[in-house]
C-alpha cells in the first residue's frame, strides 16, 4: 500500500501496534514502547526538518 505524502512531506505513517495478550507481559509493553519511540522519533524529525526549510524558503523570499 503506498504512502501518501502530505503537506509536511511525511513518508510515513503510524504503526500498527501489536496486539495484546490475553494475561500481562512484560515483552509486549516493551514492544508497544519501542513501536511508539521510533514512530514518535520519525515524526519528530520529520516535523523539525520541514520547518526548518520553510524558515529558509521564508528568509530566502524576504532578502530575494
Amino acid at each position: 500500500m503506498p504512502i501518501e505524502n502530505t503537506d509536511y512531506g511525511l513518508t510515513f505513517k503510524a504503526p500498527a501496534l501489536p496486539i495484546a495478550p490475553m494475561e500481562y507481559e512484560q515483552q509486549y509493553f516493551d514492544r508497544v514502547n519501542s513501536v511508539l519511540r521510533i514512530y514518535f522519533n520519525q515524526l519528530d524529525e520529520a516535523l523539525r526538518s520541514n520547518t526548518l526549510a520553510n524558515k529558509v524558503e521564508a528568509a530566502n523570499w524576504f532578502t530575494g
